[in-house]
């Protein structure tokens, strides 16, 4: 990307340097439907805790580009040892099995079916795998949250999209019969 690619960018995003404030690819999408473009999902840990993180991108709109990453948990235990309360592991179980019918990827039950989140979470990566690059509708609500005020909750609805038509690559020459074999000595090197 050249230094011109980039300006253009900035200049498509809406930047103004007479409101002065610098230019954030990371902000968060405000609240609305977008069409997303579910791009991967990933198993990953921080410190002792691992986690899933499903990973989207706006494909248009006035937000088209910038991306959204959801994490669900599945952590049978809160940070502080205590079990996590089972409503919480049934929302995200649901918010997942959801997303994978929306993505026309049904995510099947035995998915959960394990001791421990670590492998239900390679599970749930090897089931979302066909559904990258599938798109679907997402609505996103943000509600505040009482104990930290500058981290409001961001709740989401799903909704199937129709995918896009992609093009049948066919060889042009496959119908001609004509074929060539090329070997070593044909090669001027």
């Amino acid at each position: 990307m050249s230094l011109l690619d980039a300006m253009n960018d900035l200049k498509k995003n809406g930047f103004d340097p007479k409101e002065g404030k610098e230019y954030n690819p990371y902000e968060r999408i405000p609240d609305g439907t977008y069409l997303m473009s579910f791009d991967n999902v990933n198993h990953n840990a921080k410190g002792d805790r691992d986690f899933l993180m499903l990973a989207f991108t706006v494909v248009q709109g006035e937000q088209e580009g910038k991306q959204e990453s959801i994490f669900p948990s599945l952590a049978q235990t809160k940070s502080n040892g205590e079990p996590m309360p089972s409503f919480v592991l049934a929302k995200n179980i649901s918010m997942i099995q959801v997303i994978g019918e929306m993505l026309n990827n049904p995510i099947p039950d035995s998915c959960f079916n394990f001791e421990n989140e670590s492998e239900a979470y390679e599970a749930l990566v090897d089931a979302f795998k066909p559904a990258e690059g599938r798109v679907l509708e997402m609505t996103i609500e943000t509600t505040p949250n009482k104990k930290n005020p500058q981290f409001p909750f961001r709740n989401y609805e799903f909704k199937k999209h129709e995918q896009p038509k992609i093009a049948k690559a066919e060889d042009p020459f496959a119908a001609s019969g004509d074929t060539v074999e090329v070997n070593d000595s044909d090669l001027p090197f």
